[in-house]
C-alpha cells in the first residue's frame, strides 16, 4: 500500500479485532496521506496552552480526520451522523511517536503531504 501511514498499511485486518470493531464502531473512514500529515502538524503546533504532541502518521491521522470532519463542508454528512458539533468532546488515542525523525521533519517543518501539494500533483497528472 502506497501511504505514509505504514502502521496502518497491513492490507488485511486481524479477524478477531475486526469482529469487535465491526460490532462496536459507528463508522470506518479511509483517507489520503494529507489528512495524516495535517494531524501531525496540528498536534505538533497546538493553540493556547494545549500540550504539544509529537506524533507519527498512523496515530495523527485521527486528529487530522477529526479536523477535516469539523471543517470540510463536503464531510458534513459524517459530522451529522456522528453528532459532532463545537461542544463535542472526542477521545483520540495516539500510539505512535516520532518513529522517523527525518520524515516527521519533512511533514511538520517542510509541509510535505499538504492537501494543497497533493491537489497540485493530482491536477498536474490530469
Amino acid at each position: 500500500m502506497d501511504t505514509i501511514m505504514a502502521g496502518l498499511a497491513w492490507g488485511e485486518p486481524n479477524p478477531m479485532a475486526w469482529e469487535l470493531l465491526w460490532k462496536y464502531s459507528d463508522m470506518f473512514i479511509s483517507c489520503p496521506d494529507y489528512v495524516a500529515a495535517d494531524g501531525m502538524r496540528l498536534l505538533g503546533n497546538p493553540l493556547g496552552d494545549d500540550a504539544r504532541v509529537v506524533s507519527g502518521e498512523s496515530a495523527a491521522v485521527t486528529a487530522g480526520m477529526l479536523r477535516a470532519i469539523m471543517e470540510d463542508e463536503q464531510l458534513s454528512g459524517i459530522k451529522k451522523a456522528l453528532g459532532l458539533d463545537h461542544t463535542s468532546q472526542v477521545f483520540l488515542i495516539n500510539t505512535e511517536g516520532d518513529t522517523d525523525p527525518q520524515g516527521y521533519r519533512r511533514v511538520v517543518w517542510d509541509g510535505a503531504y499538504s492537501r494543497y501539494a497533493q491537489a497540485a500533483q493530482f491536477f498536474a497528472r490530469t
